[in-house]
Protein backbone atom coordinates (compact mmCIF):
# COMPACT_ATOMS: atom_id res chain seq x y z
CA UNK A 1 0.00 0.00 0.00
CA UNK A 2 1.25 3.33 -0.68
CA UNK A 3 0.43 6.91 0.81
CA UNK A 4 0.69 9.77 -1.49
CA UNK A 5 1.13 12.82 0.25
CA UNK A 6 1.79 16.87 -0.66
CA UNK A 7 5.44 17.83 0.87
CA UNK A 8 5.24 21.01 0.21
CA UNK A 9 8.64 22.22 1.91
CA UNK A 10 11.83 22.12 0.32
CA UNK A 11 10.52 20.49 -3.43
CA UNK A 12 13.26 20.63 -5.97
CA UNK A 13 11.49 22.67 -9.10
CA UNK A 14 10.28 19.86 -11.57
CA UNK A 15 10.37 17.64 -8.71
CA UNK A 16 6.83 15.93 -8.24
CA UNK A 17 4.69 15.55 -4.82
CA UNK A 18 6.55 13.47 -2.13
CA UNK A 19 5.17 9.70 -2.12
CA UNK A 20 5.27 7.31 0.16
CA UNK A 21 4.91 3.61 1.39
CA UNK A 22 2.62 3.71 3.87
CA UNK A 23 5.81 2.12 6.23
CA UNK A 24 8.08 4.79 5.01
CA UNK A 25 5.99 7.50 6.14
CA UNK A 26 5.00 6.46 9.42
CA UNK A 27 9.02 6.01 10.54
CA UNK A 28 10.09 9.47 8.41
CA UNK A 29 6.79 11.24 10.13
CA UNK A 30 6.09 9.31 13.29
CA UNK A 31 6.76 9.81 17.24
CA UNK A 32 10.29 11.80 18.25
CA UNK A 33 12.06 9.77 20.76
CA UNK A 34 11.43 11.01 24.14
CA UNK A 35 13.73 13.14 26.36
CA UNK A 36 13.85 13.56 29.85
CA UNK A 37 12.17 17.30 29.86
CA UNK A 38 8.95 17.11 30.81
CA UNK A 39 7.68 19.78 28.24
CA UNK A 40 9.42 18.98 24.72
CA UNK A 41 9.12 20.00 21.14
CA UNK A 42 7.32 17.35 19.10
CA UNK A 43 7.31 19.57 16.33
CA UNK A 44 7.57 23.16 16.09
CA UNK A 45 3.94 23.14 16.45
CA UNK A 46 3.30 20.55 18.62
CA UNK A 47 3.93 20.36 22.41
CA UNK A 48 4.84 16.68 24.38
CA UNK A 49 4.16 16.45 27.95
CA UNK A 50 5.76 13.78 29.75
CA UNK A 51 2.98 13.82 32.38
CA UNK A 52 4.03 12.95 36.03
CA UNK A 53 1.33 14.30 38.17
CA UNK A 54 -0.81 16.93 36.76
CA UNK A 55 -1.06 20.67 34.57
CA UNK A 56 -3.38 22.65 32.99
CA UNK A 57 -4.10 23.13 29.34
CA UNK A 58 -6.22 25.29 27.27
CA UNK A 59 -9.31 24.41 26.68
CA UNK A 60 -9.47 22.33 22.78
CA UNK A 61 -5.67 22.17 23.10
CA UNK A 62 -5.73 18.57 23.24
CA UNK A 63 -4.69 16.54 20.45
CA UNK A 64 -3.67 13.00 21.80
CA UNK A 65 -2.74 11.55 24.84
CA UNK A 66 -1.36 8.18 25.60
CA UNK A 67 -0.89 6.70 29.69
CA UNK A 68 -3.34 6.95 32.53
CA UNK A 69 -4.29 10.40 32.19
CA UNK A 70 -7.71 12.43 33.51
CA UNK A 71 -8.85 15.57 32.90
CA UNK A 72 -11.15 17.75 34.93
CA UNK A 73 -12.62 21.15 35.14
CA UNK A 74 -11.66 23.40 37.84
CA UNK A 75 -13.35 22.59 40.82
CA UNK A 76 -15.37 25.45 42.14
CA UNK A 77 -13.20 26.33 44.91
CA UNK A 78 -10.21 24.82 44.11
CA UNK A 79 -8.50 28.36 44.09
CA UNK A 80 -10.51 30.35 45.77
CA UNK A 81 -14.14 32.27 45.15
CA UNK A 82 -12.34 35.37 43.56
CA UNK A 83 -11.08 33.23 40.81
CA UNK A 84 -14.10 31.32 40.14
CA UNK A 85 -16.01 34.48 39.77
CA UNK A 86 -13.70 35.89 37.43
CA UNK A 87 -14.11 33.02 35.04
CA UNK A 88 -17.82 33.16 35.17
CA UNK A 89 -17.54 36.36 34.26
CA UNK A 90 -15.39 35.87 31.35
CA UNK A 91 -17.37 32.96 29.75
CA UNK A 92 -17.13 28.89 29.09
CA UNK A 93 -14.03 30.00 26.32
CA UNK A 94 -11.79 31.50 29.02
CA UNK A 95 -10.58 28.85 31.25
CA UNK A 96 -8.37 25.81 32.00
CA UNK A 97 -8.75 21.90 32.12
CA UNK A 98 -6.28 20.28 34.57
CA UNK A 99 -5.08 16.84 32.80
CA UNK A 100 -3.39 14.71 35.50
CA UNK A 101 -1.79 11.33 35.78
CA UNK A 102 1.26 9.46 34.20
CA UNK A 103 1.57 9.54 30.20
CA UNK A 104 2.50 11.54 27.47
CA UNK A 105 -0.01 14.37 26.06
CA UNK A 106 0.05 16.17 23.03
CA UNK A 107 -0.86 19.60 22.55
CA UNK A 108 -1.23 22.72 19.67
CA UNK A 109 -3.05 25.52 18.91
CA UNK A 110 -4.17 25.64 15.21
CA UNK A 111 -0.54 25.45 13.93
CA UNK A 112 0.74 27.94 15.95
CA UNK A 113 4.09 27.93 16.42
CA UNK A 114 5.04 26.52 20.45
CA UNK A 115 7.90 28.00 22.32
CA UNK A 116 8.62 26.65 26.21
CA UNK A 117 9.61 29.07 28.96
CA UNK A 118 10.68 28.66 32.61
CA UNK A 119 10.33 30.87 35.31
CA UNK A 120 12.60 30.97 38.50
CA UNK A 121 10.97 32.34 41.39
CA UNK A 122 9.64 35.13 39.49
CA UNK A 123 6.19 36.33 37.48
CA UNK A 124 5.27 37.03 33.83
CA UNK A 125 1.55 38.21 31.96
CA UNK A 126 0.38 36.29 29.09
CA UNK A 127 -2.49 37.13 26.42
CA UNK A 128 -5.43 34.25 27.45
CA UNK A 129 -5.33 32.94 23.93
CA UNK A 130 -1.20 32.43 23.91
CA UNK A 131 -1.33 30.62 26.58
CA UNK A 132 -1.18 26.76 25.55
CA UNK A 133 -0.20 24.78 28.76
CA UNK A 134 0.92 25.34 32.33
CA UNK A 135 2.77 23.52 35.44
CA UNK A 136 1.05 22.78 38.34
CA UNK A 137 3.86 24.29 40.56
CA UNK A 138 3.26 28.17 39.14
CA UNK A 139 0.43 29.75 40.28
CA UNK A 140 -1.75 31.39 38.06
CA UNK A 141 -5.37 33.72 37.96
CA UNK A 142 -7.09 35.10 34.68
CA UNK A 143 -7.11 38.85 34.51
CA UNK A 144 -8.97 41.63 32.44
CA UNK A 145 -8.31 44.10 30.50
CA UNK A 146 -10.49 47.05 30.15
CA UNK A 147 -11.64 47.63 26.29
CA UNK A 148 -9.27 50.41 25.45
CA UNK A 149 -11.54 53.01 23.24
CA UNK A 150 -10.50 53.63 19.39
CA UNK A 151 -7.68 50.64 19.90
CA UNK A 152 -9.62 47.47 20.40
CA UNK A 153 -13.34 46.77 21.10
CA UNK A 154 -13.05 43.21 22.56
CA UNK A 155 -12.56 42.63 25.65
CA UNK A 156 -8.73 41.06 26.41
CA UNK A 157 -7.92 38.56 29.09
CA UNK A 158 -4.54 37.84 30.60
CA UNK A 159 -3.03 35.53 32.92
CA UNK A 160 -0.50 36.17 35.35
CA UNK A 161 1.52 33.00 36.24
CA UNK A 162 4.18 33.19 39.46
CA UNK A 163 6.45 30.93 41.08
CA UNK A 164 9.06 28.40 39.56
CA UNK A 165 7.95 26.03 36.97
CA UNK A 166 7.64 25.89 33.17
CA UNK A 167 4.95 26.91 30.78
CA UNK A 168 4.12 27.04 26.94
CA UNK A 169 3.17 29.60 24.94
CA UNK A 170 1.76 30.00 20.93
CA UNK A 171 2.55 32.26 18.76
CA UNK A 172 1.81 32.67 14.63
CA UNK A 173 5.14 33.20 13.27
CA UNK A 174 8.84 34.22 15.20
CA UNK A 175 8.05 36.34 18.61
CA UNK A 176 9.59 39.93 18.71
CA UNK A 177 11.04 40.15 21.86
CA UNK A 178 11.87 43.61 23.23
CA UNK A 179 14.02 44.62 26.51
CA UNK A 180 11.98 47.76 27.72
CA UNK A 181 13.52 50.22 30.45
CA UNK A 182 12.12 53.37 31.91
CA UNK A 183 14.08 55.33 29.66
CA UNK A 184 13.31 52.99 26.30
CA UNK A 185 9.34 52.67 26.80
CA UNK A 186 7.36 50.65 24.45
CA UNK A 187 4.04 51.08 23.20
CA UNK A 188 2.13 48.09 21.70
CA UNK A 189 -1.08 46.78 20.16
CA UNK A 190 -2.83 44.83 22.87
CA UNK A 191 -4.01 42.58 20.31
CA UNK A 192 -0.38 41.71 19.15
CA UNK A 193 1.00 41.61 22.58
CA UNK A 194 1.90 37.90 23.94
CA UNK A 195 3.48 38.44 26.78
CA UNK A 196 4.83 40.98 29.31
CA UNK A 197 6.83 40.99 32.74
CA UNK A 198 6.77 44.28 35.20
CA UNK A 199 3.87 46.53 34.53
CA UNK A 200 2.32 47.13 31.54
CA UNK A 201 0.38 51.10 31.21
CA UNK A 202 -2.78 51.09 29.75
CA UNK A 203 -2.47 54.60 29.13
Amino acid sequence: MTLCAPVVKNIPRGKKMGCYLLEDFIKSMGERAPGQENFELERDHLLRVNLRGAVWTRIGSMVAYTGNIRFAREEALEHGISRKVKISLAGEGISFIKAEGVGKLFLADRGKKVSILKLENNSICVNFNDILTIEDSISWDIRMIRKLSGITEKEIYNVKLEGTGVFAITTHNEPLVFRVTGERPLFTDPGATVAWTGTWSRK
